[in-house]
């Protein structure tokens, strides 16, 4: 049962992007010149078996195509195996994560001084949940010194739906807009 879960969730990393619920951070090296970028290519290698992109290969492409339209509108292009100014690096995985919250009912009371203080009690009731959370990241390596320029992650809840593939590609639209919209940072950021 565990594997299905995790294998619904893996296929709906998209749809933690309920979007509300997603956090985005971005990070990169100051020392990079970022409008010198123009050309773009993908990272060729192998990815680790356990990525969740790896995995699932439509998401995969789906992300990509999100990519690709958010740097476009950007002005950038993708470049040739001769020229180009920055790799692309995306990755996923999922994380099983818990919540405890307790909750206090009741209780009343009258807090004397010296003796004969009293009080009644309350209840509680502590709730556990356990749900999945996904992180996407995506990765720009600068092409001349072999080093990450800049990093944009999302990190959301999995939650199950039934997305048309139309939904599923604005979702995935919205959620690289969210990442890559501090790229490239601005001088003085």
């Amino acid at each position: 049962m565990k594997k299905l879960f995790v294998l619904i969730a893996s296929l709906v990393v998209l749809s933690l992007v309920g979007c509300s619920s997603i956090s985005t951070s971005t990070d990169y090296d100051p020392e990079i010149d970022f409008t010198k970028y123009k050309t773009f290519m993908w990272y060729a290698g192998e990815m680790p078996a356990d990525d969740e992109l790896v995995k699932y290969p439509l998401v995969k492409k789906r992300i990509a195509n999100s990519i690709v339209k958010s740097l476009a509108a950007k002005g950038f292009t993708e470049g040739t195996e001769d020229n180009y100014d920055f790799v692309i690096i995306m990755h996923a995985g999922t994380k099983e994560r818990m919540q405890v919250n307790t909750y206090n009912y009741g209780g009343y009371g009258y807090g004397g001084y010296g003796r004969g203080g009293w009080g009644g009690g309350g209840m509680s009731s502590t709730d556990v949940n356990y749900y999945d959370e996904a992180t996407i990241v995506v990765d720009m390596v600068d092409a001349k010194k072999k080093e990450l320029a800049w990093r944009g992650t999302a990190t959301g809840i999995v939650t199950k739906s039934n997305l048309t593939q139309e939904e599923a590609q604005e979702r995935a639209d919205n959620v690289m807009g969210k990442i890559l919209a501090d790229f490239p940072p601005k001088a003085g950021d």
